[in-house]
């Protein structure tokens, strides 16, 4: 009997209206592509979110915004920015291209974030900057603790809302960091926002220069393409020739670039397009409405689930989007046999950030100054994580078909 691929990947951050907005832009408001209004309106909408007025940027991409944030501190080849050793290459690059030394902090099993305790050894005289990394929306339970022992020691804080658009109840960062980008909690394609909290480092000024027209096409047509993917997913794979046609022709973005891949990106100062911002503010207008059924889907997640093989990470629904709904196998095995087995039955689990602590899985962990086996935790939660659908498509059908395949498993 025939069913329908249940996806958890990047095909979720795109949908028809989407498609349709992109068009709309690049067929009868090309003149606007580069006009700044929407993006005007963009920075007014989340000031009105966050209700207070910090200094603000955005930018085009997640490598501009972590870097930036560490050159407005001044870091030097002297200073140390002390970083989650579960996390995202992009975060490495930035980073490494500010050309301070990069110091891995392991992590917490309850929550993902930096381990107080691992974070107390890594510290030093030489420590200027920490990186508090949301992942999975889930905030540290020793945060305030992590706050005190930065400020006792004069570190400033970067917090990244990795997998979250905002989790912030209080205001004790200096700098925050999150995005629209298409595998984030709203989709814009790419873009990223930083907030200064710090008044010693307002109205620092950043040079910026506007994406090409082609780059903000191509962003465009990433929505239109991959929403085309997604409704032929199940039609004798027309999407794999959709995907390789348009990769072949460059017709469309990627999330990585090669030099990013390879940990060596240099281009900080691209600015967050007009067009772009047009459709982040389309989907800040649904982000209640996303967040209620992502909401839905986490708590009958949590109902239904009932097998001692498989650890639900989170289970407290307060205050979290629930964009991602982490579990945990016992071991890599079972977490490979688990994600083969619902392949088989047409469900794609999410494992872009499994296998490796460094995701994604081809990073030179030698050019990332990764030692395995410095942070123990991270690299066992890795290699054990998978990630349950759980989007605006997904519907109880779906998730019943899901929850068979973990509860017989």
């Amino acid at each position: 009997m025939f069913k329908k691929t249940i996806i958890s990947e990047f095909f979720t951050t795109v949908s028809f209206k989407q498609a349709l907005y992109s068009l709309y832009l690049m067929t009868f408001w090309f003149y606007k592509l580069k006009n700044w209004k929407e993006e005007i309106l963009f920075k007014e909408k989340i000031l009105e979110k966050i209700k207070l007025k910090w200094d603000f940027f955005t930018f085009y991409n997640w490598r501009s915004t972590i870097y930036h944030a560490l050159r407005i501190i001044w870091v030097t080849v002297d200073d140390e920015v002390i970083i989650s050793s579960y996390t995202c290459s992009v975060v490495v690059n930035s980073v490494l291209q500010s050309k301070a030394k990069l110091i891995y902090s392991d992590i917490e099993k309850e929550t993902l974030w930096l381990d107080l305790e691992s974070l107390k050894k890594n510290i030093s005289k030489k420590t200027k900057v920490i990186i508090l990394q949301n992942t999975f929306w889930k905030k540290s339970k020793n945060y305030d603790e992590i706050i005190d022992l930065a400020q006792k020691n004069n570190i400033l804080i970067i917090e990244d809302c990795a997998h979250s658009l905002w989790n912030f109840s209080e205001y004790k960062w200096d700098f925050i960091v999150f995005s629209t980008g298409r595998d984030k909690v709203i989709s814009s394609v790419t873009g990223w926002i930083l907030v200064v909290n710090n008044k010693r480092y307002f109205w620092r000024k950043i040079t910026q220069e506007s994406p090409s027209t082609k780059l903000i096409l191509k962003n465009l047509m990433y929505n239109i393409v991959w929403y085309k993917a997604y409704i032929l997913y199940d039609f004798f794979k027309l999407w794999r020739i959709t995907i390789y046609l348009s990769r072949k022709l460059w017709i469309i973005t990627e999330i990585l670039d090669n030099k990013e891949k390879n940990l060596s990106s240099s281009n900080f100062n691209l600015a967050f397009p007009n067009a772009l911002a047009y459709l982040a503010l389309k989907e800040l207008n649904n982000l209640d409405k996303y967040t209620k059924v992502r909401l839905k889907n986490s708590a009958y997640y949590l109902k239904n689930i009932k097998n001692d093989k498989i650890k639900i990470i989170f289970k407290d629904l307060k205050n979290y989007n629930w964009f991602r709904f982490p579990i945990l196998l016992r071991s890599e095995e079972e977490k490979n046999k688990l994600y083969k087995i619902a392949r088989k039955n047409n469900i794609i689990l999410w494992n872009t950030w499994s296998g490796t602590n460094i995701v994604p899985f081809w990073v030179d962990l030698q050019k990332a100054k990764y030692i395995p086996g410095s942070c123990p935790i991270s690299e066992d939660i890795s290699k054990r994580i998978l990630t349950l659908p759980n989007h605006k498509f997904i519907v109880k059908k779906d998730m019943d078909r899901v929850i068979e395949i973990l509860n017989n498993f």
